[in-house]
């Protein structure tokens, strides 16, 4: 845990001391993901998943890395330091106008992708790192699987492979009644639409077998609950995230932001960062009851 804490220090002094004196430029301040990390960087559920990520990587300057995550700010960092073989991608172009305009102000060159994961636009043996946040849960029936065959075959051989899921003592899926899914999913007879997956030991062990890498490491990431989890009437799973705003801290906190016009940077994260500090810890224990997400580390046999 102490490694990966000091990672995220890592990331938040990046975003303090590189990307926050950006802001003089009004291209850089007015992107759709700036305005999210000036406010919060990193929220409670990604604030370990981040750097655990990093950390299970293991990424070298030399490396040609694949991004196919959700959550941009890694890739940002990695750009930023000298990571200069590093394709950003996604199933839909929202990023690439913003990142465009951080190539030019970081002085930096990723390669932008748009493309479906399931099916990844580059020959055999490309790759010496890939990493995906917060997006195989979410692709429905077969979806995950395939995605980790098909970055399988992209993996050059000894190539690592890490992957974040959410996660729970047991196999749980997540289906939404009356919500819009933003990304391409599926509806069941009753009408609800497939959110996402959470992954216990064996539905990990099942789903990712022979699909041409070996598991290298698994990490859960658990939380001392804030309230016993329950699922709601929409279909979630409630854990901590979804009591952070009930907390007065944040409500303080919230009251100021918004007395200085949304203009003062962090504010709002300082509870997020209070709240893994005092609930958040890791773990290799598949059994521990208050798992909720899960690092996974693939390799790509020689």
């Amino acid at each position: 845990m102490r490694i990966v804490r000091q990672k995220q220090r890592t990331i938040e002094k990046f975003v303090a001391l590189s990307l926050l004196p950006r802001s003089i430029f009004r291209s850089i301040r007015t992107t759709s993901h700036f305005k999210q990390w000036h406010k919060v960087p990193m929220n409670y559920v990604r604030i370990i998943e981040l750097p655990l990520t990093w950390y299970l990587l293991e990424p070298d300057q030399k490396h040609k890395i694949l991004d196919i995550s959700s959550p941009k700010l890694l890739s940002l960092f990695l750009s930023a330091n000298n990571y200069n073989n590093l394709t950003i991608s996604d199933i839909s172009d929202y990023f690439v106008k913003d990142f465009e305009k951080y190539a030019k102000k970081f002085a930096i060159s990723p390669e932008i992708a748009v493309f479906d994961a399931k099916s990844i636009p580059y020959p055999e043996n490309t790759f010496d790192r890939v990493f995906s946040v917060s997006v195989l849960e979410h692709v429905p029936d077969t979806g995950d699987m395939e995605i980790v065959k098909d970055v399988a075959r992209v993996l050059k051989p000894g190539g690592i492979f890490v992957i974040t899921l959410p996660a729970y003592e047991n196999y749980l899926e997540e289906w939404l009644k009356n919500t819009k899914i933003s990304w391409p999913t599926v509806t069941n007879s009753q009408g609800e639409s497939f959110f996402q997956r959470r992954y216990d030991e064996t539905a990990i062990e099942k789903r990712f077998e022979n699909l041409g890498l070996e598991i290298k490491d698994i990490i859960y990431i658990a939380e001392k609950p804030i309230k016993k989890p329950q699922i709601n009437d929409q279909g979630l799973l409630l854990h901590n995230v979804y009591y952070l705003e009930d907390l007065s801290l944040s409500q303080s906190l919230n009251k100021i932001y918004k007395k200085f016009n949304n203009t003062l940077p962090f504010v709002p994260y300082i509870s997020h960062r209070y709240c893994s500090q005092q609930y958040h810890y890791l773990t290799r224990d598949a059994h521990d009851t208050n798992i909720r997400q899960v690092g996974i580390k693939f390799q790509k046999f020689s």
